[in-house]
């Protein structure tokens, strides 16, 4: 399936209509406000991407509230050469009754195919509730680092050594900066700037805007936008699902 999406063009078009209704409020889902202890929240999703990209990427998230402040997440991502695994706990700090958050997470992850890797992921999220003219709305901002061991493509992968012998390792930085908001009971919309730089590698840099719609007591439906700011990367369409127990 290819969509007919000029990467730049319409898919702008696209995103920036989305953007202006996302310019406000809600309550967050993930980000920096733990699961209540023993809930669960999965979210399934498919990514495609205009520009010739062929298969798209299929995801599934998770995530776990083992205690008021400790939440157990999985990150699972795949698609025609490449899958990726992260399983990770996150803390949240501080009381938790005010208008802010704060949490502080690190995990182990795994990437197949181009670039694979074997890492280490530490990171934090900071967000705050706050209110917009049309209604309730939150901010987070999300800073990670990875760090690790570059692998072999093939299956099962070996360490990749340099020329001296010596590990070849890999390093990469994140920032996500997150604004969304309740539009009217039943309706969630979001902004996302994502941000990634490869240390000696690319940077890139994608705006994206979804609408996530309330379907029955537990399930939501995501139609979201995304398309690249800087470097590599076409216009794509996300759907997916989040369920919550």
């Amino acid at each position: 399936m290819v969509l007919h999406l000029s990467p730049r063009l319409t898919g702008m078009r696209l995103l920036w209509l989305l953007v202006a209704l996302c310019l406000a409020p809600g309550f967050a889902a993930a980000g920096p406000w733990p699961r209540a202890e023993g809930d669960l929240f999965l979210s399934f999703s498919h990514e495609v991407q205009g520009g010739g990209g062929r298969g798209g990427w299929t995801s599934l998230y998770a995530e776990y509230g083992l205690t008021p402040k400790w939440t157990l997440g999985l990150d699972l991502g795949g698609g025609p050469d490449k899958q990726t695994a992260l399983i990770f706990l996150q803390h949240a700090v501080g009381k938790q009754d005010g208008p802010g958050r704060l949490t502080f997470s690190s995990g182990l992850g795994l990437e197949t195919g181009p670039g694979s890797q074997a890492y280490g992921m530490m990171g934090a999220a900071w967000g705050r509730s706050l209110q917009t003219p049309i209604g309730p709305g939150w901010v987070a901002v999300e800073p990670q680092l990875r760090m690790g061991v570059a692998l072999t493509e093939d299956w099962p992968p070996t360490l990749v050594l340099n020329m001296d012998g010596t590990l070849k390792t890999t390093a990469s930085r994140k920032l996500d900066v997150t604004l969304g908001a309740r539009v009217r009971p039943g309706l969630i919309v979001m902004g996302q700037v994502q941000m990634e730089q490869v240390v000696d590698g690319a940077s890139t840099t994608r705006l994206s805007a979804s609408a996530v719609r309330s379907i029955g007591a537990r399930g939501k439906v995501l139609l979201g936008v995304s398309a690249p700011l800087a470097g590599d990367g076409a216009a794509a369409l996300k759907l997916g699902t989040w369920l919550e127990f």
